[in-house]
């Protein structure tokens, strides 16, 4: 197996290779809005309360005018396997349509029972 040693953290979570390609014809849900923030919570957020020290992050990088990138960040799951979810989310703005659609959708996550549970994985949980 490959491992890739990256020197900022933040670099890696942009890095499109490192996550698992989500089918977006399967995603249910508005995937075109006026804001990628509000598309990306509404899509991949947490709609529950959670009683534990759940954690949700949410990062907008500019790429270009007409292409922006959202990192969703959940950390500290109600799961006994998953403890945390990634999702990176790449959108473009319509010019036509003044809209912005979800055009791309990856996801990782780290695991409780891993060796090394901070670090970020695309295989399941043991």
């Amino acid at each position: 197996s490959l491992i890739l040693m990256g020197c900022n953290p933040s670099d890696d979570a942009l890095e499109k290779s490192r996550y698992q390609p989500l089918n977006i014809a399967e995603i249910k849900g508005k995937r075109i809005g006026d804001d990628p923030k509000a598309i990306a919570l509404d899509l991949f957020g947490n709609k529950e309360t959670v009683e534990s020290e759940f954690t949700e992050e949410i990062k907008v990088i500019e790429q270009q005018a007409f292409e922006k990138i959202v990192i969703l960040t959940q950390m500290n799951l109600p799961d006994d396997k998953i403890r945390g979810k990634r999702y990176r989310l790449e959108f473009q703005f319509d010019q036509s349509t003044g809209k912005w659609n979800l055009k791309e959708a990856g996801r990782q996550q780290s695991c409780y029972k891993s060796e090394k549970p901070k670090d970020w994985t695309i295989e399941p949980c043991p």
